[in-house]
């Protein structure tokens, strides 16, 4: 199975230099590279030997494809040569949504068997994020969606600017790790383990009753300012975040989370959690591609683990007490 990252972020945030960055930081790895082009050149021309293929032959051994048709044929293609390369990057354009890139490794079965989903990262340019928040749906999409965001230009900003702008993007995503750099000083981000809900910081919430439960205010949490009484906003954006100790009926859990994806799928940007159900002994991940739910099995409970479920949607018009009423219809009840 092939790790795979898809690098997002808006235009000019620094994707192709992160890029570059990751490709002479490991040059034990051979990398097969997807560019989702748009009127852009997405690697730097020097890095390239051009061939007549769409696949052409990086000067550091690696594959990289031109996204201009079908991400599937392209994924096959680079399936045939799974020797060639160890992981997958997919740099998508500074304009587009990565759900859309993101959706085969989250819903299509043969494509999860062959590539993993490690992480979706997304560059922020930390002197230009909040002009385009206000002016670009975009940017709010590629922010929500991310797994790490990765603020860029950090030694152009003072630090006060810096500490407001990491508030901003965490109440605009709660399930993201942020982490900051720039061209002189990148992260390391590749190497450390998958991204997963449970490596964000750990806080103390809350000990009001969500879901019929009530939550110890002494044990660490899973979430960076969580929302467990009011959610946060930024413009019409709004995270809400919810904790349950009662297990979920899964059948229910998944039929109503259907049910509300279809209606709105066009006002939620994501939907994502870490699940406990009484048909599996597994911690699920549930998570949404655009009107697609996707849930798959990660770990197994620990014996006297403290089974708790965590449930984050991010998008405009979301109110609290519906998905509340929502997710309380999916609980297990016991006849």
């Amino acid at each position: 199975m092939k790790n795979t990252i898809i690098l997002t972020g808006f235009l000019g945030s620094g994707k192709t230099t992160y890029l570059n960055h990751i490709l002479k930081r490991n040059p034990e790895k051979k990398y097969a590279i997807i560019e989702n082009e748009f009127g852009e050149q997405s690697i730097d021309s020097e890095l390239i030997i051009r061939s007549s293929d769409d696949i052409v032959e990086l000067n550091n051994g690696c594959l990289c494809c031109t996204l201009n048709n079908n991400l599937y044929d392209i994924l096959n293609s680079l399936h045939e040569r799974k020797d060639e390369f160890d992981e997958l990057i997919i740099e998508a354009t500074g304009i587009a949504d990565p759900a859309g890139i993101a959706e085969p490794f989250i819903i299509h079965p043969a494509v999860k068997k062959v590539f993993k989903l490690d992480k979706v990262i997304c560059l922020i340019d930390a002197e230009q994020i909040e002009d385009q928040l206000k002016e670009t749906e975009e940017a709010m999409k590629q922010i929500t969606f991310s797994d790490v965001l990765l603020i860029n230009k950090t030694d152009l900003v003072s630090p006060e600017h810096l500490a407001t702008l990491k508030a901003i993007l965490q109440h605009i995503n709660p399930l993201s790790q942020i982490i900051e750099g720039n061209i002189e000083d990148f992260p390391d981000i590749v190497k450390k383990s998958s991204f997963s809900l449970a490596s964000s910081s750990s806080i103390h919430e809350h000990t009001d009753p969500i879901g019929g439960c009530h939550h110890d205010s002494s044990q660490e949490r899973l979430f960076d300012h969580s929302a467990i009484k009011h959610g946060h906003h930024h413009g019409d954006i709004v995270s809400q975040t919810f904790t349950f100790k009662e297990p979920f009926d899964m059948e229910l859990l998944h039929h109503h989370l259907y049910v509300f994806l279809v209606f709105q799928s066009k006002d939620s940007y994501r939907v994502k959690g870490l699940v406990h159900v009484t048909q599996s002994d597994h911690q699920l991940l549930i998570q949404s591609v655009g009107k697609r739910l996707a849930i798959e099995e990660k770990r197994l409970w620990e014996k006297d683990e403290n089974k708790e479920s965590i449930i984050v949607f991010i998008g405009k018009n979301l109110q609290r007490n519906g998905l509340e009423k929502l997710l309380k219809r999916c609980l297990y009840k016991r006849n």
